[in-house]
This record gives structure tokens, sequence and C-alpha cells, in this order.
């Protein structure tokens, strides 16, 4: 496809990140005037990691003897029904840790 901007160049599919945020994407470049456009389902696959990073909390790490610990906000608590002696689980996923409430 042709740049729909200066009509010169060719769009080839790129991968690039956001570095502030940590957000990988897809787009296209126009290889003569360096414009960046996405497709609809591209700028769908941005805009749910921006809004899955809009729900993240932040959390502190501390000590606890040999192990690291975290707090876990309230909101989050209640909603998972998550109290003092629950147990779960700790996975590894793409983007880093899961812990989930058994």
């Amino acid at each position: 496809m042709n740049c729909p901007v200066c009509s010169k160049g060719k769009m080839e599919k790129i991968r690039d990140s956001i570095k502030e945020d940590g957000i990988k994407f897809e787009a296209f470049r126009c290889s003569a005037c360096g414009e960046e456009l996405m497709n609809m389902k591209q700028l769908k696959v941005l805009s749910n990691q921006y809004r899955k990073l809009r729900k993240a909390k932040e959390v502190t790490f501390a000590k606890w003897g040999n192990s690291i610990a975290i707090r876990i906000p309230s909101d989050i608590a209640q909603e998972y029904h998550i109290t003092s002696g629950r147990q779960g689980l700790l996975t590894k996923d793409k983007a880093g840790i899961k812990i989930i409430p058994t």
C-alpha cells in the first residue's frame, strides 16, 4: 500500500514500543516520509493495553523474613474476597507475575 500522506513511499509493517508505559504495538511506517499509521485492529489492541494499564494499581514491595511481600489494596482484596490467611497461587505471566486466589 502506498503512503496516504506523501504517496511516494510504501507502508511497511513495524513493531515498536512506548517505552514510558512498557507497551508494545504494531503499526505501518512509510519508507519515504516516516509517517506512522495504524489500522483499526492494531488500534484496538493498543487501546485495550492502555485500558488494562489504567486499571492497574501501584504496590510497594517489602521484606518479610527471607521473602518479599506486597500489600494488596483493600478494594481489590474485597472484590476477590481475599482475607488474612487465605491462600492463592503465584504464577509467571508474559507481562510479569499473576496472583490467583484459591
